[in-house]
């Protein structure tokens, strides 16, 4: 699971497998084609969710794997699998509380079947999210560890502190079975054995080439020694591979400008305008839909909760009814509009559907023109 040459180039034109797990310290995922792992995700969970039910945790990890790959599983079919027998049923549920709903709302911008895979066939998921348990508890194996007693008395820094604690504690520092310690943490003196902690905590074993926070955090948990920080922000820096595999550039390049309109409506903007006061009719966001030919504009009144095919029907009442199908339509990346129904009712109709940033500048300001918000 840790060796590079297991993992496969991934291809577009089969089908992507998701396998989640959680446990009591973390949550995993591994993404799959045809039975062979593409990549591998995991996360330590803080004290809040380490307090969720089985089923949140299991719900969580699922959100975690699917907004970590998002940029492969958003515009394709794929299986989930979970060894929760639960969460076969999430999206049939109808009573949700707050967390859920949130997380069910997110689900529907994929389209994906999700399957139950009992936990003795979901081992790796399960690897992964006790990983950071494994890490814990892992120890760096040297040969000759046992030197470290006599370097105490050789190093400039631990040598008066060493010598102090041989009558009893000082301060933080105690010894124990001939190693010193400051607090819980042993106290290792200058050699080569700090290197080989820092590296093993960062490349080596479950380890990831974690960056520095999360290295000096790790090491910091066992060890202690001065300047510390230093030693660990330099290995950090001089890591060929993170150099390698973590690239500082974006290749987003520049924005391009939308198509210029022929006609009237026939490319239509579509977006809301949220947060408002509740109406005597329980409506609380205006739908806005814009001409981007004559700058002609509908203000439907709806509700912030709507779903794609509310949107779809308001439309087609408010719009549709007055002046036909549009050949393009350009709104954000809202939930609402890439999940599987807006995207197939659109195809069907022969309509393109133009997607945009939030802070898409044409968009931006062609709403504000409109609606003075």
């Amino acid at each position: 699971m840790t060796d590079a040459p297991i993992l496969v180039l991934l291809d577009f034109s089969k089908v992507f497998e998701v396998d989640c797990d959680a446990s009591n310290v973390g949550i995993g995922a591994v993404l799959s084609q045809e039975g062979k792992p593409v990549a591998f995700f995991s996360e330590k969970l803080n004290h809040s969710r380490t307090r969720y039910s089985t089923y949140d945790k299991e719900f969580y990890a699922i959100i975690r794997a699917l907004n970590h790959w998002r940029h492969y599983l958003i515009c394709k079919e794929f299986i989930l699998f979970s060894d929760h027998e639960a969460l076969r049923f999430i999206n049939g549920q109808h009573k949700l509380n707050n967390r859920h709903a949130k997380w069910v709302e997110f689900l529907q911008a994929y389209t994906f079947h999700i399957k139950h895979k009992s936990g003795r066939l979901n081992q790796v998921a399960d690897a992964l999210s006790r990983r950071h348990s494994f890490l814990n508890t892992m120890q760096v194996k040297v040969s000759g560890f046992e030197i470290l007693k006599e370097q105490y008395s050789e190093d400039p820094f631990f040598k008066q502190i060493w010598t102090k604690c041989s009558k009893g504690p000082v301060g933080s520092y105690l010894l124990q079975e001939g190693y010193l310690f400051k607090g819980n943490r042993l106290c290792i003196p200058e050699g080569s054995l700090r290197e080989n902690i820092i590296t093993e905590t960062h490349a080596g074993g479950l380890a990831g080439h974690f960056g520095r926070d999360k290295t000096l955090s790790l090491v910091k948990e066992h060890f202690y020694w001065p300047r510390l920080e230093r030693d660990v922000a330099r290995h950090v820096e001089r890591c060929r591979t993170c150099h390698m595999a973590k690239s500082q550039g974006q290749n987003t390049g520049l924005y391009t400008p939308l198509p210029v309109p022929t006609a009237p409506w026939e490319d239509v903007s579509l977006d809301f305008v949220t947060g408002l006061p509740q109406t005597q009719r329980n409506k609380d966001s205006i739908m806005v839909v814009v001409d981007r030919f004559s700058k002609m504009s509908h203000f439907i009144p709806c509700n912030k909760t709507n779903d794609a095919s509310h949107v779809a029907d308001l439309y087609f009442k408010e719009v549709v009814k007055l002046h036909g199908i549009p050949k393009t339509i350009t709104s954000d990346r809202d939930s609402k509009f890439v999940g599987h129904f807006w995207r197939t009712l659109w195809r069907k109709l022969g309509t393109k559907l133009q997607f945009t940033w939030a802070t898409c500048c044409e968009v931006w300001w062609e709403r504000i023109f409109v609606s003075g918000t």
